[in-house]
């Protein structure tokens, strides 16, 4: 997995992506089946752990005063080769833990704003919507 340019490489023991999908379902008046449905948001987030205690990443995911920075993006390559990145990272959380046998582990959850994988990005449906919407004569 790639976390930026001072720290490109990073190997992660586990890792669990979760995309969140908020869905409304809208009812006409005094209907009792749905009429049609709105989806109001769309939300990535995610856990990852690395085996040693990885505080050479602190510099990466927080500033100085331990506040979290936009990543530009994570990029994780698959065994089959393939990559799925996320764009737009904040770290939300941060522990380690340590086991008998003197090993450690440090994780992190994080949440990212879009995703793409094999190089197409998400875009927003409304200003795709948009675009389609303006044409010129």
């Amino acid at each position: 997995m790639s976390v930026g340019e001072d720290h490109p490489e990073v190997v992660v023991e586990s890792l669990s992506v979760t995309k969140n999908v908020d869905i409304e379902t809208i009812y006409g008046s005094g209907k009792t089946l749905p009429e049609g449905y709105a989806i109001n948001q769309v939300s990535y987030e995610g856990s990852m752990s690395c085996k040693g205690n990885r505080q050479d990443l602190d510099s990466a995911f927080f500033d100085s005063n331990g506040i979290p920075q936009v990543l530009g993006s994570i990029t994780i390559t698959h065994l089959d080769g393939g990559e799925t990145a996320f764009y737009d990272i904040l770290v939300t959380s941060e522990g380690y833990e340590v086991n008998s046998g003197e090993t450690v582990e440090t994780s992190y959850e994080f949440i990212a704003m879009s995703k793409s994988i094999g190089g197409e990005k998400d875009s927003d449906p409304s200003k795709a919507t948009g675009d389609a919407e303006e044409t010129t004569e």
